[in-house]
């Protein structure tokens, strides 16, 4: 059983499958391609590393062991196996461009030395490929998949293995994070926080989920991203909750997003509807959107929670992202790929999805959609105790005064003032879009 994006014994068809057989063995890889050149964020290590432990705390519940080796991800497996010679090997599908492309090479392998490579599904609540429009394809837009997701049969989650040994974890710890801390990686916290949150929160999760300052939302995003919980198992036990179809939907959204990258592997780096855009780039203003000094109390703030913590509230992740793209100008992709250094939970999937859904060349059917991150504040950040928290030179002040500062107070205070207009950057934004609209429009 070799372990990859489904770090958990409770529903994982691979692990279940492959305990059928007499004897097995355990196996997680950590990849030095994706580890390479120090861009894979620290916190994020730290939590696969935890949830690594986690793991191998309850396979040894199990009566097995986990071998842990690191490297190129296709030679450190071929040397374990060689080592092993088994008859048959279990593993989750994935479906970013790279790992099919590890999964096709070590199929060939496998088959090369006679070995079974028997793939399951588990990283998402429905696999991709399962749900089609009348057309065929992927689905483009998310309400009709929303709608036909809702309709289809979904498998029955699979138990977890009986233990045979007490499991090995720290059944005290809290894995509910505050603004200056970050979840514990691992199942059994996972499950926890599951559990915990859908009992206390979930019934007002749609009231409050756009507030950054409430701690609403369920912090279940690295969980789900490393697969410490299962996605099916989620939305499984949140449809005993009333109010939880909102919750359920931001589960079914990521299913949404996979399957567009099953179907276009592409789109990690690739527009999925090509705009035209011609972005711009000025490294002083990027340099001061990824540090939070931008002079845009909501953007700065959510700039130095995602540095600070590894984290970012999703309702701010847009407002950043519409700020980098509508705002600056400057090309999705920087700001994908600044989000993928920083956070726990970076997605290919998602992350790269919503990039494009801000910017207009995804999913969403309005591409001048434009977050205005006053308006935002005023709306969702009223007392300003998100940007108070995490730009602590405005933390003294007026709260109202903090969504935007006068003059006077960011000289007093040391705080930048904007570095574009917000009025005047939008209205230029518009007219390169109606620019590009005109001259690729047929005569």
């Amino acid at each position: 059983m070799i372990f990859t994006r489904d770090l958990r014994i409770d529903d994982n068809p691979a692990l279940v499958a492959s305990l059928r057989a007499q004897n097995t063995s355990f196996l997680f890889v950590f990849d030095e391609k994706i580890l390479a050149d120090g861009k894979y964020p620290t916190k994020k290590l730290q939590f696969l590393n935890e949830a690594i432990s986690d793991l191998s705390g309850s396979l040894t519940s199990l009566g097995g062991d986990l071998a842990v080796r690191k490297g190129q991800w296709l030679e450190e497996v071929k040397t374990h196996l060689a080592q092993l010679n088994p008859d048959e090997v279990h593993i989750a599908k994935d479906h970013s461009q790279y790992a099919k492309l590890r999964l096709a090479n070590l199929k060939s392998w496998c088959e090369s030395q006679l070995i079974t490579l028997h793939c399951h599904p588990g990283i998402t609540a429905v696999e991709p490929g399962q749900l089609h429009p009348a057309g065929g394809g992927e689905y483009k837009v998310f309400t009709p998949f929303w709608k036909a997701w809702l309709k289809t049969p979904k498998r029955a989650p699979v138990p977890a293995p009986i233990p045979t040994r007490k499991p090995l974890h720290d059944a005290a710890f809290n894995p509910v994070v505050n603004n200056q801390s970050v979840p514990k990686g691992g199942e059994s916290y996972g499950t926890r926080q599951l559990v915990t949150w859908l009992e206390k929160s979930v019934d007002s999760y749609e009231e409050t989920r756009d507030f950054p300052s409430q701690n609403a939302t369920s912090l279940l995003s690295p969980y789900l991203h490393f697969g410490c919980i299962s996605p099916l198992k989620a939305v499984t036990l949140a449809s005993d909750f009333q109010n939880s179809e909102a919750f359920v939907r931001q589960i079914v959204w990521r299913d949404f997003f996979t399957q567009i990258l099953d179907a276009r592997p592409d789109v990690s780096g690739v527009d999925y509807r090509d705009r035209g855009n011609d972005w711009s780039y000025n490294k002083q203003q990027f340099d001061a959107w990824c540090s939070g000094y931008t002079g845009v109390p909501l953007v700065d703030a959510g700039m130095r929670q995602l540095n600070q913590q590894g984290l970012l509230h999703n309702r701010v992740r847009m407002v950043v992202a519409s700020f980098l793209v509508k705002n600056l100008h400057h090309d999705w992709r920087l700001g994908a790929n600044y989000f993928m250094s920083r956070l726990i939970d970076g997605d290919v999937a998602s992350n790269s999805l919503n990039w494009q859904w801000v910017a207009g060349t995804g999913t969403g059917n309005n591409p001048n959609r434009i977050l205005n991150p006053e308006t935002q504040a005023k709306r969702f950040d009223r007392s300003s105790k998100y940007i108070q928290t995490w730009i602590p030179e405005l933390s003294h002040i007026e709260p109202t005064e903090a969504i935007n500062p006068s003059s006077s107070t960011r000289r007093k205070i040391g705080y930048p003032e904007p570095i574009v207009d917000h009025h005047k950057s939008v209205e230029a934004f518009k007219k390169a879009i109606s620019k590009m609209s005109t001259n690729t429009s047929p005569s």
